[in-house]
């Protein structure tokens, strides 16, 4: 349980940061998905606030990167704010990128993986050892895996540094979303190509997914496509986290990884959908509330900041690590995302797509 048993929905990423602000001064804290008026910025303002040593900001879109890091400055002009452009859909940019990272920083202490696209447009795309994949789920986990694979020496760095009894210095987390309720990884069919039935039944849609997240267009369904990707956070953090454990370079059994559900946010998606849409999504906010874009950060805040959650929350593998409205919330996984034999599944398929084996 978190520290504060008191935080809930209503917390704010502003509160949490000012609460664990110990765990922010002095801390090299990378964050991937910033951009205006999104849970990306209130997590770096919330940061920015609390003595960091360097953010580094990873994102696409340079003039959204630029808009954020004029804000942080002129609000806490003695932060260091490094710029780095990453497209997570582009292994080179997913590589350059980390590069730069390591240029910058000589250790990072937190990397949040914030980034993620949710589309309804099929976005084709094929891994470097020729797999054709559903662009969301390249983009939200092939991304972030390799991103995270590849900032691990970085992270160890953090983790070496620390003492013996600090619980997790370094940090990893995942944004997901209950949204993994939607789909199980298809890995008979990651591209979607075939009918949203052909295929082995533990890969099929839950029973229960309402029949507006099964529509296609042009063929894809969209919402499941989205509900594999963050599936695959949830699979990736936790046999992560397992591996650190079981590693034996010196410092991985204290870095951490957690996955966290930020809550129902209205985002320019959900504004753009139609009636039955915004009802459907609605119905996924608990007692119809919606987070403001400050509360939807704290959950990811009190993941990677709070000193009461650590490596050995997670590591036999009965604790997935996984957070909602600020607290560990287990209970509200679906069974597809939790076996430990289809996180390993995942975790080998996934550098057999990617063509790279990770150091663990």
């Amino acid at each position: 349980m978190a520290t504060h048993a008191g935080y809930g929905a209503q917390t704010t990423a502003t509160e949490v940061a000012a609460a664990f602000a110990d765990s922010v001064k002095g801390k090299n804290i990378v964050v991937t998905g910033i951009s205006p008026a999104s849970i990306g910025y209130t997590t770096v303002m919330a940061l920015a606030g609390q003595a960091p040593a360097s953010l580094v900001l990873a994102s696409r879109t340079q003039a959204k990167l630029d808009a954020v890091a004029a804000d942080i400055r002129n609000a806490h002009p003695d932060v260091q704010v490094h710029l780095v452009r990453l497209d997570l859909a582009d292994v080179a940019s997913v590589r350059a990128a980390a590069a730069a990272v390591a240029d910058t920083l000589d250790r990072v202490d937190v990397l949040i993986n914030n980034a993620g696209i949710s589309t309804p447009e099929r976005l084709a795309a094929k891994t470097p050892n020729g797999t054709e994949v559903d662009g969301q789920f390249l983009t939200n986990h092939l991304g972030v895996f390799l991103w995270t694979a590849l900032l691990l020496p970085l992270l160890r760095a953090a983790a070496a540094t620390s003492s013996e009894d600090n619980n997790g210095t370094a940090r990893i987390v995942n944004l997901t979303s209950q949204g993994h309720h939607l789909s199980p990884v298809r890995f008979s069919d990651y591209a979607f190509r075939r009918d949203v039935y052909d295929v082995p039944d533990d890969e099929k849609p839950r029973a229960q997914v309402p029949a507006f997240f099964l529509r296609t267009k042009d063929g894809y369904p969209g919402f499941l496509g989205y509900g594999q990707s963050k599936t695959a956070n949830i699979l990736h953090a936790t046999e992560l986290a397992r591996r650190l454990q079981r590693s034996s370079h010196k410092g991985d059994a204290r870095i951490a990884a957690f996955s966290v559900h930020p809550g129902t946010i209205e985002t320019e998606l959900s504004r753009s959908l139609d009636q039955e849409g915004q009802e459907t999504i609605a119905k996924t906010a608990p007692h119809g509330l919606w987070k403001t874009q400050d509360q939807g950060a704290a959950t990811t805040l009190v993941a990677a900041l709070d000193p009461k959650l650590g490596a050995a929350d997670v590591a036999g593998g009965a604790t997935l690590g996984y957070l909602s409205d600020c607290q560990l919330r287990d209970d509200m996984v679906a069974a597809h995302a939790q076996g430990a034999d289809t996180a390993k599944r995942l975790w080998e398929e996934t550098e057999k797509l990617l063509a790279f084996t990770v150091d663990l």
